[in-house]
């Protein structure tokens, strides 16, 4: 019996050195993990986040060039373009110097917006396409001047870059996202058969 004694004691007695040593490792295995996992949760973020952008950006020049193949030949085609894409880029936070440029994709004939809030009289973009503005700067391509009449219109395209900042500013601080698209203009006058 009293062996049996003995041997507990020994047991008893080492249990609160293991498990010393067991915390101990717990906290070195902590120490590496924990800084990986919040490495790997930002990234996740940080990611996510200009994914998200980069899908703004799509979409809105897509929406930009299908408003532009809508209103064809209206004089006021190009701010009603603009106010398209700022519609859509309003998910992405749309900033100032977010560029967007109106142009014929056969010619290469255009011109280039930059995003600048409170420009001019309610006019964000300079130069202010506007035709109802005081700083009216006429297009370079027209909307009058566009080919409306069916079965062979003229194609508009829309190019806008964005710049994205980064949260973390660990892989760079900012980075432009562009996306270009260009439609086919709906014909507005048709040719009688």
């Amino acid at each position: 019996m009293h062996q049996f004694r003995v041997r507990c004691g020994r047991a008893n007695a080492n249990a609160p050195v293991r498990r010393s040593t067991e915390r101990g490792a717990t906290l070195v295995e902590a120490a590496v993990v924990f800084p990986l996992l919040f490495v790997a949760l930002f990234a996740i973020v940080e990611f996510g986040l200009a994914f998200k952008n980069d899908l703004s950006v799509g979409h809105a020049a897509r929406e930009g060039a299908r408003a532009g193949a809508t209103f064809g030949n209206d004089p006021a085609a190009n701010f009603l373009i603009l106010r398209e894409v700022e519609g859509t880029l309003g998910a992405a936070a749309i900033g100032k110097g977010t560029q967007v440029e109106i142009y014929n994709p056969v010619s290469g004939a255009g011109d280039t917006y930059s995003y600048e809030p409170g420009y001019a009289g309610g006019c964000d973009w300079k130069p202010c396409p506007d035709p109802d503005s005081l700083v009216y700067t006429p297009p370079t391509w027209a909307p009058q001047t566009r080919d409306v009449s069916a079965p062979f219109t003229d194609r508009i395209g829309v190019r806008i870059t964005f710049t994205h900042e980064w949260i973390t500013k660990f892989f760079a601080a900012t980075s432009d996202f562009s996306h270009d698209v260009d439609f086919q203009i709906e014909p507005q006058i048709f040719d009688p058969v």
